[in-house]
C-alpha cells in the first residue's frame, strides 16, 4: 500500500483520534489526525506534490522495516508466547 493511500484512510478517522509518531523529532509524543491534517507540512500538500517530495527524500531503506511493519499491522502481537495456566 503506498503511503499516500495509507494517510489518506487515516485522515477518515475523527479528527480527535490520537496518533502516536514512529519518527519524534520535535519531542511530541502524541498528536491528533486534525492536527497533522492542519500542521503537516507534508499532508497539506495534493497527491501529486506529496508523492514527489517522499519520492525525492532519497532516504535509505529502513534497516528494521520488515520486521516493523508486520509487527504494526498486529498490534506489535505476533511474537507473543501464550502464557501456561
Amino acid at each position: 500500500m503506498d503511503l499516500f493511500v495509507s494517510w489518506i484512510q487515516i485522515f477518515t478517522l475523527p479528527k480527535e483520534t490520537l496518533l502516536y509518531p514512529a519518527h519524534d523529532y520535535k519531542g511530541f509524543s502524541v498528536t491528533t489526525v486534525g492536527e497533522e491534517m492542519l500542521y503537516n507540512p507534508h499532508l497539506t500538500k495534493d497527491e501529486e506534490t506529496f508523492k514527489n517530495i517522499m519520492e525525492n527524500l532519497n532516504l535509505a531503506y529502513p534497516k528494521m522495516i520488515d520486521v516493523a511493519v508486520p509487527a504494526n499491522m498486529v498490534c506489535g502481537l505476533q511474537d507473543l508466547e501464550p502464557k501456561a495456566n
